[in-house]
């Protein structure tokens, strides 16, 4: 399968995380992020990955900037990708996240936590985090652009992100064209199970769907 970013980026459009993860396991990639969740009723972003790693305050000035400086280089459309070390603390609020959305991005994602939740979930404007905390951060800039690992999945500029109610998934992308032929053939295998499943079909016609959704499509292929 071939195509520009832009086809990729439509294509993920409707694809649920549930999906892209069961596409990185057929291949033996791994892509998704821990107990980083949706904060309000804005719940999808489908785009690629813009960074900002922060480290542990070091008593200087920082040389690189802060969040405000991540977000205003940004390219519109792209979704923020923040490395906090998973800190317990909060690293982000309603400004920053305005400040997202008046760049004209598709949200932020941060394995942080969060304050000023009301008027985040008020927003039209996807956040993702760890959770809540008033504690007050202890961090600085360490990056822009660069790869980082937020909730425990890598990420690189450039990556393709896809996101919903159930988490966050990402997807190389140096590996994002063998991902969707795996997407692809396991859309098919969704609905065929969902009509062996409505149809009461035998176990098993079940059991072999379920081989076949584990089963990488180039090896179904090459049975064939």
């Amino acid at each position: 399968m071939s195509g520009s970013q832009d086809e990729f980026l439509r294509k993920l459009e409707n694809v649920e995380t549930g999906v892209v993860t069961d596409a990185l396991s057929r291949l033996g990639l791994s892509g998704w992020m821990d107990a980083v969740l949706p904060l309000g009723h804005a719940q999808r972003i489908v785009a690629r990955a813009t960074t900002a790693k922060f480290a542990p305050r070091s008593g200087a000035p920082s040389q690189i900037g802060n969040i405000y400086t991540a977000i205003r280089g940004a390219t519109p459309g792209s979704v923020l990708i923040v490395d906090s070390g998973c800190t317990d603390r909060w690293l982000l609020g309603e400004n920053v996240a305005h400040a997202a959305y008046f760049q004209g991005l598709a949200g932020i994602i941060s394995d942080s936590m969060v304050r000023d939740v009301a008027q985040l979930k008020a927003m039209d404007f996807p956040v993702f985090a760890r959770g809540i905390s008033v504690r007050p951060p202890e961090l600085e800039m360490a990056g822009i652009d660069v790869a980082v690992e937020c909730g425990g999945a890598q990420v690189r500029p450039g990556d393709y992100i896809v996101a919903d109610a159930d988490g966050v998934v990402v997807v190389p992308q140096s590996q994002i064209e063998r991902v969707m032929v795996e997407i692809a053939d396991l859309e098919q295998l969704e609905k065929d199970q969902e009509l062996a499943l409505a149809e009461q079909a035998p176990l098993e016609v079940i059991n072999e769907l379920l081989r076949r959704k584990k089963t990488p499509k180039g090896s179904t292929a090459a049975k064939a």
